[in-house]
């Protein structure tokens, strides 16, 4: 019974529910009531809106004074512009080289020959002298004297100053190897010989001596000993 009871009291509840909403809604959906008729002759005066007070407008704030504008500064016064670097002066081209030295023209050494007797017989002693001359300013080398000596004498010795000398018997070539001979050298040397068995008159003792050099120039001096008897009048000779 309890449970049935409580199903009529929500079926009761629903409904009125829904009766509510309904009278809402049909509430709603009704028109308004008609404005009321005026009699005839009479006007309805429209109601004049009331109209706003207008707000009053805002007095402007004074604008501020204008800021002055600052004063320019002043321009500072140009640096100077530096003093422009000279220009380098090109350096003056080398001097040309000097012209070459003109090759000196070379004069032909000088060989001299002397000798001591003009007139000789078997047994005198007889010296030949030589002396040999560069004239040049320049060196002269594989400077060297030779001397074929006659068969009528017979080689003793000789004397030099410097350089080295021999003597070839077979030849009877006397030579002399002096090397370099300085710019305008004199050297003297001598050769001692003896008149031999041969030398007989009339007849004359040859000697020749020559002289050459790397130049290629040679030289020749010749000396002459007359040969005659022991015993010759007015000469004082044996």
């Amino acid at each position: 019974m309890t449970k049935k009871h409580d199903y009529q009291a929500l079926i009761t509840l629903l409904l009125s529910l829904v009766v509510a909403f309904a009278t809402v809604n049909l509430f709603v959906l009704l028109p308004s009531s008609p404005a009321p008729l005026l009699p005839a002759g009479f006007t309805e005066t429209p109601t004049p809106a009331p109209t706003e007070t207008p707000a009053p407008t805002e007095t402007p704030a004074p604008t501020g004074t204008p800021t002055p504008t600052g004063t320019p500064a002043a321009t500072g016064t140009p640096a100077p512009t530096g003093t422009p670097a000279p220009t380098e002066t090109p350096a003056p081209p080398p001097p040309p080289p000097p012209p070459p030295t003109p090759t000196p023209i070379l004069q032909d050494p000088v060989i001299v020959k002397q000798v001591n007797l003009a007139q000789a017989q078997p047994g005198d002693i007889v010296v030949f002298t030589i002396e040999v001359i560069n004239p040049n300013p320049v060196s002269l080398s594989n400077v060297s004297v030779s001397d074929a000596l006659s068969p009528l004498v017979d080689y003793l010795s000789a004397s030099v100053p410097r350089g080295s000398f021999s003597f070839d018997a077979g030849s009877r070539v006397w030579t002399l190897t002096l090397g370099t001979l300085e710019p305008n050298e004199r050297l003297t040397f001598t050769i001692t010989a003896r008149v031999n068995e041969q030398a007989q008159p009339p007849n004359t003792i040859l000697n020749t001596a020559v002289l050459t050099t790397s130049q290629g120039v040679t030289q020749s001096n010749t000396t002459t000993t007359l040969l005659v008897p022991g015993n010759l009048p007015g000469t004082g000779r044996r």
